[in-house]
């Protein structure tokens, strides 16, 4: 695995690479935010292991590792308000990329349902970068687009 640089939670929004994808979910904020803490859940709707590697109760410095496809992740939470948003960044991983950041923004609506606000960003380290950044983001853009409503789907069946 490689080391990556240190970046913070707005890298995730203002990095090199950076997408926003937004998913409609009628449940709560806090119903939504459960399933994003929860290890287990992410193979549901996105498809990847999740193995916290800190004890609970999880905040910022928390630290995680994932398995997806192949890749290994090390990653740690730059922002933890429960019920509201979580971020975090890859430490180290077997991806090729120097910096990686995500960020989970919920948004509460009056109807009681929520928007996830999902942003992640991330520098490119590899070599033929024109050719294999678009299938890196190509591959990723569309998992995350499956994932998200499926996690929709897991909030909305936890909450009936």
């Amino acid at each position: 695995m490689r080391d990556h640089r240190d970046v913070d939670a707005e890298f995730a929004t203002t990095g090199p690479n950076t997408i926003t994808r937004l998913q409609r979910v009628h449940a709560p904020a806090d119903a939504a935010f459960a399933v994003l803490a929860d290890g287990p859940a992410w193979k549901e709707w996105l498809g990847i292991d999740v193995e916290w590697t800190s004890p609970e109760p999880h905040g910022v410095g928390t630290t995680r590792s994932v398995t997806t496809r192949g890749a290994t992740i090390d990653e740690t939470f730059l922002v933890w308000e429960s019920g509201r948003r979580m971020a975090f960044r890859f430490e180290r991983s077997t991806l090729p990329v120097t910096a990686f950041a995500e960020d989970y923004l919920l948004i509460d609506h009056p109807d009681g349902g929520c928007t996830l606000e999902w942003s992640y960003a991330y520098a490119w380290a590899a070599p033929l970068g024109f050719v294999t950044r678009p299938l890196f983001g190509f591959g990723f853009g569309l998992q995350a687009t499956r994932g998200l409503s499926k996690f929709a789907a897991l909030v909305e069946s936890r909450t009936v």
